[in-house]
């Protein structure tokens, strides 16, 4: 799919569809492959996207209810136009991948005890896919550099690109060299291979919940893997008791949970990246002198709580 050594960027496009159905699970899925590629599939799925009867472009939610672009449409003319698209994918083979976690225990565990940020399930899922396909990639033992581009989501995008850098200390360094600064946020009506990653997505989606109890869908699922190469993963619940064990010992998450309080932290990781305290910004000096200041507050606060808890003597 790519040369180990090869100058050419690898760009992995994701969207994700989510269940309300049982676990309520998240899916995150796309597709991966080199830059070069990706321009030339785009050539070939505006034509196929133009091809009588045409649509400017592709959402599942108003394919599947023929809507938006496929209102009037026949369900017969639906599915080859879908069929069409699918094959464009097929041609350029690209790695599929998908990631999922249970949104049903995130909300009910991990979400109560977190900071309003980080107790989104997209934004656990967004990161699991970038740590996902850059340790599956070194594990190639390839040297090229991945590039990030999502679907856009209300206030992940915001959060991500204060918290990524430094998220990313958790990835290991092999797999954490290739990733290509920060994970960007785009409108799916405007980059094709964001569409195909929709139709991935949602279609894998519809298969989770339909192994129980199948109805009338598209049954395309296996025509969007790809049999050469489909990564797979699924945040195991006990990674989610994990982290939330984990922030329930962190002090002042109760001073982070609405949305005022966490977008006035947003400003101020701002200034703080802006003065060089935290990274991307700044030497390791200014970060460790900044984290050994943040230390000494919250033990001077800690001991001012103690005092004023104290019965006077």
């Amino acid at each position: 799919m790519w040369e180990r050594r090869s100058p050419i960027l690898l760009q992995a496009f994701c969207d994700d569809s989510a269940s309300d159905k049982g676990d309520k699970r998240l899916f995150m899925a796309g597709y991966l492959n080199r830059a070069d590629r990706w321009q030339l599939f785009s050539e070939a799925w505006r034509e196929e996207l133009q091809a009588l009867p045409s649509i400017a472009y592709l959402r599942m939610v108003e394919a599947n209810n023929l809507r938006g672009e496929f209102k009037g449409w026949t369900k017969e003319a639906r599915d080859q136009k879908l069929k069409g698209l699918a094959r464009v994918i097929s041609h350029f083979e690209p790695l599929s991948f998908q990631f999922t976690i249970n949104r049903g225990e995130h909300f009910r565990v991990l979400t109560p005890v977190s900071p309003r940020g980080l107790g989104s399930p997209h934004f656990t899922c967004c990161f699991s896919v970038i740590s996902g396909v850059a340790r599956y990639v070194a594990e190639t033992k390839a040297k090229t550099r991945i590039e990030y581009i999502f679907d856009e989501q209300d206030g992940v995008s915001a959060d991500m690109s204060l918290l990524f850098h430094q998220m990313k200390r958790n990835i290991p360094r092999r797999a954490r060299k290739l990733i290509s600064g920060v994970p960007a946020f785009q409108n799916d009506k405007l980059l094709s291979p964001l569409q195909a990653a929709d139709m991935l997505a949602w279609h894998l989606r519809r298969e989770h919940e339909n192994l129980a109890s199948p109805d009338d869908i598209l049954p395309m699922a296996d025509l969007l893997r790809n049999s050469k190469g489909h990564l797979e993963s699924h945040v195991d619940d006990a990674h989610l008791y994990k982290w939330a064990e984990h922030h329930e010992k962190q002090e002042g998450v109760q001073f982070l949970k609405s949305k005022g309080q966490w977008q006035e932290f947003r400003r101020d990781l701002v200034r703080f990246a802006e003065a060089g305290a935290i990274p991307p910004k700044g030497s390791r000096l200014s970060h460790l002198l900044f984290r050994l200041r943040i230390h000494f507050l919250a033990a001077l606060a800690r001991r001012n709580l103690r005092k004023r808890g104290c019965p006077r003597s």
